[in-house]
C-alpha cells in the first residue's frame, strides 16, 4: 500500500520546517519563492489535500480598500509603503483596491457608494487628514486602519485604529542631543503642525526639548504657516519667513526633509552657513535629505514594515471588531548627517 503524502514528507523532501510547508500550503505568509517551491513539490508528490489545504485555513479572501486623501504628491515616501501593501496582499490572495478621495472635489456619498458596492473588508487610510472625512469614514462601520491621523481633536472610540511613526519622541531625543552637544537653547519648528497628527507630534517633541535648555517655547519662534496659505516648497518664501522671526533660530526642526531642503536653500540666499551658523533637522529620510549637501539629519522609519504592520492590524481588527482602539507607534532610527555636524566644512 502506498504511503501517504503529509506536510511532513514534502517538508523532508524540500529540507523546510512542518511549519513552514503548512503556512505556504494553507495560504498563510511566506515568501513568494518559498510558496512556489512548496506548491510545486506538493503537485509532484500527488499531495491530496493540496487543494482542500489552501481553502480550509488561513485562506480567507480578504477584500481590502486603500485610500488616500489626496493624490500622493511626496512618491519618494509613499512607494515603498504602498508597495509593501500591496505584496501583503498578493501574497496572501487578498483582492487590493484603490481610491483617492480629494476634498471639496469628491462627494462623500459617491465614496460611501462604491464601498458599499466593493463591498470591502476593510480600509487603508493613507494621507488621511481631513477631520470630517474622516469621522465620516469611522461613522461607515467598516474596520479601518489609518496611516497617521487627523490632528483635529476627534473622539471616536469605534472600528479603527492608528498606525505612526515614534515622532514626539524621536524628536525629543535630537533637540536634547544638540542642545546637550552644542549648547544649542534656540530652535525653532518649520511646517503646519496642524496637517496631521504626526507633524503636531514632531511639534511638540521639540517644545519638550527645547524646554530643557530655554524654558517657555512661544509661537514667535516657529513658522507655522498653514499649508492652504503658504508655499513650504518655495525657499523664498520661507526666507520671508525666517526674516520676520524675532529670535534668531540656532536650528530648524523641520516637519520633513521636504521641507528642510527648502529651509537650506533659504538659508543659503541669506548668506547663512548650515550647520556653521545654523542647524537643520528634517524627517523620513526620503533622497532629498541626502540629494546635495549638507545632508539633511534625519529619522528612518522602516516603510516596507510599517505598509506590513499597518495591514497586521486591520486584519486584527476585521477578526476581532470589538477591540478597543489602538494607537501604534514604530520606532525610527535617528540618522546624525552634515546639516548638525559642526565638523562639517
Amino acid at each position: 500500500m502506498k504511503k501517504a503524502v503529509t506536510i511532513k514528507s514534502i517538508a523532508e523532501q524540500l529540507n523546510l520546517s512542518r511549519n513552514t510547508v503548512a503556512k505556504a500550503l494553507n495560504g498563510q505568509y511566506v515568501p513568494d519563492s518559498t510558496r512556489e517551491l512548496v506548491l510545486k513539490k506538493a503537485q509532484e508528490m500527488n499531495y491530496k489535500s493540496l487543494n482542500a489545504g489552501r481553502i480550509e485555513v488561513g485562506s480567507r479572501r480578504y477584500r481590502i480598500l486603500m485610500v488616500a486623501g489626496k493624490p500622493l504628491i511626496n512618491i519618494n515616501y509613499f512607494i515603498p509603503l504602498i508597495k509593501s501593501v500591496e505584496n501583503f496582499c498578493y501574497d496572501r490572495n487578498y483582492e487590493l483596491f484603490q481610491y483617492t478621495y480629494t476634498i471639496n472635489r469628491t462627494p462623500f456619498a459617491s465614496f460611501a457608494q462604491y464601498v458599499k458596492e466593493l463591498n470591502v473588508d476593510g480600509i487603508v487610510a493613507i494621507e488621511c487628514f481631513d477631520k470630517e472625512f474622516v469621522a465620516k469614514m469611522i461613522n461607515m462601520g467598516k474596520p479601518v486602519c489609518f496611516n497617521d491621523f487627523t490632528a483635529s481633536n476627534i473622539k471616536l472610540n469605534k472600528n479603527y485604529d492608528i498606525i505612526s511613526a515614534d515622532d514626539e519622541r524621536s524628536v525629543y531625543n535630537i533637540v536634547k542631543y544638540l542642545g546637550s552637544k552644542y549648547n544649542i537653547r534656540h530652535f525653532t519648528f518649520v511646517g503646519d503642525r496642524t496637517h496631521c497628527s504626526s507633524f503636531y507630534e514632531r511639534y511638540i517633541g521639540m517644545i519638550r526639548g527645547a524646554s530643557l535648555g530655554i524654558g517657555l517655547h512661544s509661537d514667535s519662534h516657529d513658522i507655522l504657516c498653514k499649508d492652504e496659505s503658504f508655499d513650504y516648497g518655495n525657499p523664498d518664501a520661507i526666507k520671508t519667513e525666517i526674516l520676520k522671526l524675532k529670535y534668531k533660530p540656532q536650528c530648524f526642526v523641520c516637519c520633513n526633509d521636504f521641507v528642510a531642503r527648502n529651509v537650506c536653500d533659504a538659508l543659503k540666499s541669506l548668506k547663512l552657513r548650515v550647520p556653521q551658523d545654523v542647524m537643520v533637522v528634517g524627517f523620513d529620510n526620503v533622497p532629498e535629505s541626502t540629494a546635495v549637501r549638507p545632508e539633511i539629519t534625519s529619522f528612518s522609519i522602516d516603510k516596507d514594515f510599517l505598509g506590513r504592520e499597518t495591514l497586521r492590524t486591520l486584519i486584527d481588527r476585521i477578526e476581532h471588531p470589538d477591540t478597543p482602539t489602538r494607537t501604534i507607534t514604530v520606532g525610527t532610527t535617528m540618522l546624525l548627517r552634515e546639516s548638525t555636524n559642526k565638523i562639517f566644512r
